[in-house]
């Protein structure tokens, strides 16, 4: 298929939708779901992220609806618009998006939507009341900053617990927040408090490949009292953490990664 080379997105009156999939079919529905929620129909951004963003995976339509849900969010109402540029950024930070994106006729629209993305989310990042909306504008950003990668590892600080598997021995790890920074014990401490727990060490190293996101975060997260806790927990994100069953001391942040895309 020859590639479109125009930057606007695709029409909603367009029969192409239908020649495009989503995760229930054909994606004729789209149009009219992002007309609705255009109209302030709440259950429409859920019907949408059944349709193009469900548990992480994306689609052909995922790509040629992504722009038309950040023109959206420039106009929608305040109590929508978080929610839509979550399901933006959702897409945008998918670990299929490089392969949509090669087979898709619609990626220059998609590319041309992702600046003013990045602008909407780091300006309603400093806007936000709450702290899980803060967390939801944070991964955003991350991800349409090109950082989507460690976007995707942000969501633990919204339940307050990272969970992965010791990259030596496999056994379930779970990372949690505590007074000195993180914790990682190999028992949930829910259910086993006296579980033993080992310490995270700051980071991240000189030789980190993932000096340019951490100093980014500090940026956005720099003088945000509702991120407060946030900015003081990334650097143990980044950190070096040491498994309590096996020993095998180890990147968190790697590890983090490798696991969200196992």
């Amino acid at each position: 298929m020859e590639k479109h080379t125009e930057t606007t997105p695709l029409d909603l009156r367009s029969a192409a939708w239908a020649s495009l999939t989503d995760g229930y079919g054909g994606a004729e529905k789209i149009p009219a779901m992002l007309q609705d929620l255009r109209r302030g129909d709440a259950e429409a951004l859920d019907d949408l992220y059944g349709h193009i963003c469900h548990q992480g995976s994306i689609y052909p339509a995922s790509v040629a609806t992504f722009p038309h849900l950040v023109s959206l969010a420039a106009v929608t109402s305040p109590d929508l618009r978080a929610g839509v540029l979550s399901l933006a950024a959702s897409i945008h930070e998918s670990a299929g998006l490089d392969e949509e994106l090669k087979a898709s006729p619609y990626v220059a629209a998609f590319n041309a939507a992702v600046p003013a993305a990045l602008a909407m989310a780091t300006s309603d990042l400093r806007q936000v009341e709450d702290t899980v909306t803060g967390i939801y504008m944070l991964k955003a950003a991350a991800s349409f900053a090109g950082f989507a990668d460690v976007a995707r590892v942000l969501g633990g600080f919204t339940n307050e617990e990272f969970c992965l598997a010791c990259p030596a021995c496999g056994v379930e790890l779970y990372v949690w927040p505590v007074a000195q920074g993180l914790s990682v014990a190999a028992e949930d401490p829910v259910f086993t408090p006296a579980a033993k727990t080992l310490l995270v060490i700051a980071g991240p190293a000189d030789n980190s490949p993932h000096l340019a996101a951490f100093a980014w975060l500090q940026a956005q997260t720099d003088a945000l009292p509702l991120l407060d806790d946030i900015a003081f927990r990334l650097p143990f994100l980044f950190g070096s953490a040491c498994c309590a069953g096996c020993g095998h001391v180890f990147s968190l942040m790697d590890a983090l990664l490798s696991d969200a895309v196992d």
